[in-house]
């Protein structure tokens, strides 16, 4: 190989890694963040309606409700660790484990992207695929089972929802833009943004979910 080919690959690569965002590291949630307004179709009017958060919350039995459920989860850490080969996000709230292929949709899996620390998968995070495009992580998802993007007000996802994270470092901040798709559900996209920050930590505390329970919930509707 001459001089000039070992220089070029060296700029080559330099650039190229350069441009990809470092996002590894533990972050925590800021705030609510924010979401565009959320237009339903007449089927998602109707999932949301037969929805009962006292019910039909999976977080009652310890499983994510969705991947914005868990993004969006106050306190909670979250780390991430970037590989050639895939992208791991480790999510302090019910042990989630998210394994995610760098690569595009033959990239997919059957089973979910996503178990706990003991094994079990969970379909409601769906199936996921990471690429980068300049200084955006960019991860698709599909495959979703019947969940809900904001339990508090039942905003349903189903089987033909597909979701789009794009993940950029601004300002020494993470920002995660969240888009759900699904006409069957939505008569638009609905976008959802979180902002996290970088902190010290280097290990995820192990959350060992037990079956959870609204009683504080009941008491306090009993008391108004």
């Amino acid at each position: 190989m001459s001089r000039f080919s070992s220089i070029f690959i060296f700029l080559f690569t330099s650039l190229h890694a350069n441009a990809i965002p470092q996002i590894s590291g533990m972050w925590l949630l800021v705030g609510p963040g924010n979401e565009g307004a959320v237009k339903l179709t007449e089927k998602g009017l109707r999932i949301q309606s037969e929805y009962d958060l006292l019910v039909d919350d999976p977080s009652l039995s310890c499983i994510p409700a969705s991947a914005s459920r868990i993004w969006a989860n106050p306190g909670s850490r979250i780390l991430i660790t970037q590989t050639q080969e895939n992208i791991l996000i480790s999510y302090e709230l019910f042990d989630l484990r998210r394994e995610i292929p760098i690569g595009d949709e033959f990239d997919l899996s059957e089973l979910p992207s996503t178990r706990n620390t003991q094994g079990s998968y969970f379909s409601e995070m769906g199936s996921s695929f990471a690429r980068y495009d300049n200084d955006k992580l960019i991860i698709k998802s599909e495959n979703h089972t019947l969940g809900y993007i904001r339990t508090s007000r039942g905003i349903p996802q189903s089987e033909t929802t597909e979701t789009i994270e794009e993940m950029q470092i601004e300002n020494n901040m993470l920002h995660v833009t969240h888009t759900y798709i699904d006409k069957e559900l939505y008569e638009e996209p609905f976008v959802l943004n979180y902002f996290f920050r970088k902190i010290d930590e280097t290990e995820i505390t192990p959350y060992e979910c037990t079956e959870a329970n609204y009683d504080w919930f009941n008491e306090l509707n009993s008391a108004e």
